[in-house]
């Protein structure tokens, strides 16, 4: 059961290219140093779509490596701490899809038909209370808590705005993303601040998870990671994306506060 404040935090997690797929266009990071993890669920096949999530990874990263405070003392130093991270991991966001947006530039490609990617990432700046949470695209973060699985981030995807404007016709394709890295030259990210408990699991993922693998078996493999450990869960949720199909590639990444 989820309680008081972590004293801990342990991470893990993998990729797999799938049953179907011919090449892995996904990319994860865990850095324990920064306490930040990443997954990218990259778009463009041979136009390079597993370059553009291993660049949004690394640019994301870098630019939270090497975050220094304006000398001044004006802009994010001036910011509630949460907050200035917030504003940080925003930019991060924003300096990931300039990269992203050069080199199809680079390449010759018209804006909108180069590569692209998603993102999402959980960042935790100062201890292990509260987590700050990001995300561009239909990769997701869910909190498991208590035996319920709540799925934090909200997809941009033509399908989601279909449910947000209440299901009226027939309902178009998951795949169509509306919002991506390295699409066109400015893109928002979302980004919250999430209170973390003792005893919460943090799930990020592509979703060549939540694509094929229903909520309840996710419950069920997250109940038991007292008795199994988050090595084996992520294990077990990519083999279960194999086994409903592996229609594409699968990465998870596992927090767990202890």
């Amino acid at each position: 059961m989820a309680g008081n404040i972590p004293r801990s935090v342990e991470f893990a997690g993998g990729t797999d290219v799938g049953r179907v797929r011919s090449q892995n266009e996904d990319s994860f990071q865990i850095d324990r140093d920064l306490s930040l993890i990443l997954v990218a669920d990259g778009m463009g096949g041979h136009i390079g779509g597993d370059i553009a999530s291993r660049t949004a990874i690394e640019a994301v990263n870098d630019y939270i490596l090497e975050y220094e405070p304006p000398e001044d003392g004006r802009g994010s130093s001036d910011l509630d701490p949460i907050d200035s991270s917030m504003e940080i991991a925003r930019t991060a966001v924003q300096r990931a899809n300039q990269r992203i947006v050069g080199l199809n530039r680079e390449r010759g490609l018209p804006e909108g038909r180069g590569m692209g990617t998603t993102i999402v990432g959980l960042w935790l700046p100062d201890g292990l209370s509260k987590g700050v949470v990001f995300h561009v695209g239909d990769s997701r973060l869910y909190r498991f808590r208590d035996g319920r699985l709540d799925q934090i981030t909200r997809d941009h995807s033509l399908y989601q705005a279909w449910v947000d404007a209440g299901r009226s016709g027939d309902p178009p394709n998951r795949n169509i993303i509306m919002r991506a890295l390295g699409i066109v030259e400015e893109v928002e990210a979302d980004v919250s601040v999430q209170r973390i408990l003792a005893g919460d699991i943090f799930l990020l993922c592509s979703d060549g998870l939540n694509g094929m693998v229903p909520d309840d078996t996710i419950i069920d493999i997250l109940d038991e990671v007292q008795e199994t450990g988050l090595d084996r869960a992520w294990r077990q949720l990519i083999q279960e994306a194999n086994d409903h199909g592996g229609k594409d590639n699968v990465t998870v990444v596992l927090a767990r506060f202890g």
